[in-house]
């Protein structure tokens, strides 16, 4: 009996197979799935994780989407203005106290970072190319405080500023997430510039043997601070005179110092090379400015910002005969009241301003009618907001002219008025119902309340206001007791004038401490402050006495 031979596509090559019908999966195939078949002698909690699958890999972060950095390593050139950046930091920097060295090292990093900047991409809006230079224009003159002001609680805020305004200069930013991830960028990019500086390195030490001419200028760099090291130490110790030149230049060369030199270096180099980092390839903020296009409803509008509202009014309703009042409710004390009402602002206005950025993202607006209502709750909630915040600044101001003017009452003053200052920008913004200035002119305003405050000279106006009220009220024996002379003794040199006005022995008394820090605190070139210049001039001709304090407290004594 012959067979049939089966018969075949004709369309199929001889020498190919043909892949089988595709079954149908089983129904519990998310149960089987990563199943092994069970093995002897393997442990039974094992063979239970066997029979899940790998997880997958988790999905590529913002740093890896949005942020890759440079697609080479930083060559000569990044090196070089690295070097630059962390020798300025390290010869000019003075870390301890204001000075001029600040405003002056920032200028050497900003024109560092400006130069590499012209390798990188530019934003094609001319206005965003002004907003960026003016982001380091604040930053320069928040440095510059140090030159000319000796209170360290402010100046320090300052630098605080200028960090966060160098870094929005360089990564940009327009709404509130992008310049939140922007005012992050500086720091990240100060470590994430280690590897890429050392990846450059590494293509640079490959192909030295075709050096360019940025890497002969820094090798040229390199040999020429040893040069001036090794010979300028050699005529320092053979010429005294040409030795003091020296020493007034550069700090004295001891162990400590070294180390200082190091740490200042690799601070202000790194710091260099992150600002250089991201110019070169800044991070793409694009994902985080467009505007949502998820819209809640009227009811979902209406409903809870219509009781927020209504409970302001309620509160303003129940307090107001003590918001504008010179008395505090039953039960507290004035001071408690003040300090109390700051922060209720600080809270009230946090949450007010998140309320608000939420409703204007996700409200409708497709019509007239949408937006007059939208426009009518806000306003209502901005309006009975500035109620709170203009009691907050007048509670404030009764209670330092009641007890006393101090930095802290002063600086939560400005801040209340600064807060002031950001709702009337929410009126502003709320005509259109959309302002991309708006989160930017927030962080704007704050660095210019700082210059402001700076340019008032705080201190010297405590001083003042201080000693009015001491003048007004000297000869009251109960006022004398409550006197605080030791604080105005812990105020800096920004208020030797007005200490210079007070009768002996009060003058010698408040100036004590001032001379002491003056006398035991050198400075150097890079240190120089106006304040203390100044001060020290006052004080020479002054001479104060060193038992005016004990006088002062036998007068004291007398008033008992």
């Amino acid at each position: 009996m012959t067979s049939t031979p089966p018969e075949t596509d004709p369309t199929v090559d001889e020498g190919t197979t043909t892949d089988p019908e595709p079954q149908s999966a089983p129904a519990n195939w998310h149960l089987q799935a990563g199943k092994v078949p069970a093995q002897e002698g393997v442990d039974p909690q094992q063979r239970a994780f066997s029979g899940f699958a790998p997880l997958p890999p988790p999905p590529p972060g913002f740093v890896a989407t949005r942020w890759s950095g440079p697609a080479y390593g930083g060559g000569p050139a990044a090196w070089l203005s690295a070097l630059v950046g962390g020798v300025a930091a390290a010869l000019a920097l003075p870390l301890t106290k204001p000075g001029i060295g600040w405003f002056l090292v920032g200028l050497v990093i900003a024109v560092t970072v400006a130069y590499a900047a012209r390798y990188g991409p530019t934003p094609d809006d001319k206005i965003e190319r002004v907003i960026r230079v003016g982001w380091v224009v604040l930053a320069l003159g928040l440095l510059s405080v140090g030159s000319y002001l000796n209170a360290y609680w402010l100046f320090y805020i300052c630098v605080l500023g200028a960090l966060g305004c160098a870094s929005l200069a360089v990564a940009g930013g327009h709404s509130v997430r992008a310049l939140i991830v922007a005012a992050a960028a500086l720091p990240l990019a100060f470590f994430r510039s280690i590897p890429w500086l050392f990846r450059g390195a590494n293509a640079w030490q490959k192909g030295r043997e075709k050096q360019s001419g940025a890497s002969r200028t820094v090798v040229a760099v390199i040999a020429t601070v040893v040069l001036l090291l090794v010979f300028g130490g050699l005529f320092a110790s053979a010429d005294p005179a040409f030795a003091k030149i020296i020493g007034d230049i550069l700090p004295t060369l001891d162990a400590g110092t070294v180390r200082r030199a190091i740490f200042y270096t690799l601070i202000g180099g790194l710091f260099t090379a992150g600002a250089i980092f991201i110019v070169l390839a800044p991070p793409d903020l694009s994902g985080l400015e467009r505007p949502s296009t998820r819209r809640i409803g009227r009811v979902e509008l209406v409903l809870p910002l219509g009781a927020l509202v209504l409970l302001f009014a309620g509160f303003v309703a129940v307090q107001f005969r003590f918001l504008f009042s010179d008395t505090a409710p039953a039960g507290t004390t004035f001071s408690k009241y003040a300090v109390q009402g700051f922060g209720q602002l600080v809270v009230v206005t946090l949450l007010t301003l998140l309320v608000i950025g939420c409703a204007t993202r996700w409200a409708p607006k497709d019509n007239e009618q949408e937006r007059t209502l939208l426009r009518t709750l806000l306003g209502a909630l901005v309006l009975l907001s500035l109620v709170v915040v203009a009691s907050a600044v007048y509670r404030m101001w009764l209670y330092m002219n009641e007890l006393g003017w101090t930095r802290e009452r002063l600086f939560f003053g400005a801040v209340e008025l600064y807060l002031g200052a950001v709702f009337l920008m929410v009126v502003i913004a709320g005509v259109k119902l959309r302002a991309t200035w708006f989160p930017r002119a927030i962080i704007a305003s704050f660095a210019l309340l700082l210059i402001g405050i700076a340019a008032m000279n705080p201190e010297r106006y405590i001083a003042e206001r201080n000693i009015e009220r001491f003048n007004a009220h000297k000869d009251d024996p109960a006022y004398m007791q409550t006197f605080d002379l030791g604080y105005l003794q812990f105020l800096t040199s920004d208020a030797i004038d007005e200490l210079m006005t007070l009768e002996e022995p009060f003058r010698s008394c408040a100036l004590k401490r001032i001379e002491a820090d003056l006398r035991t605190q050198p400075e150097q070139w890079y240190s120089w402050n106006y304040s203390r210049y100044h001060a020290r001039i006052v004080i020479k001709k002054a001479q104060p006495n060193e038992g005016a304090c004990t006088e002062w407290f036998a007068i004291r004594d007398r008033t008992r």
